[in-house]
């Protein structure tokens, strides 16, 4: 699907041709990248907002959803599954590339995840 933007020439538009000019990109390229951003920053919150919701409502999803998947969207329960990708794959069914939590109810309200990372040690010769 392409979308057609246009806009009037103003201060905002002699900036991006001016910027897009030094980096050797287009004004299109810049928007793609600027729109990008703006998405990602949005679901980034709305993931937040959503987290959030899921704490506020642990206690009532344990006793309804226990070990059990929950997908939370605009701070509801919108759909659970006992599979992960299962759940996954209805929410983008329904709501296509809408930012969904998907998360599984334990007795812990917060995850915690760890990340190992190599260890260097220096090489005997």
């Amino acid at each position: 699907m392409a979308v057609t933007l246009t806009l009037q020439k103003s201060d905002l538009v002699e900036e991006l041709e001016q910027i897009a000019a030094e980096q050797s990109a287009t004004v299109e390229e810049l928007l793609h990248t600027a729109v990008s951003e703006f998405l990602d920053k949005m679901a980034h919150q709305k993931i937040h907002a959503e987290s959030e919701s899921f704490k506020a409502m642990h206690a009532d999803l344990l006793t309804k959803y226990k070990g059990q998947y929950v997908a939370i969207h605009n701070g509801q329960v919108v759909a659970h599954d006992d599979d992960a990708r299962n759940l996954y794959l209805q929410m983008q069914q329904r709501y296509g590339r809408i930012a969904i939590l998907i998360r599984q109810v334990t007795d812990k309200v917060e995850q915690e995840l760890v990340f190992r990372s190599p260890r260097l040690t220096r090489m005997k010769p």
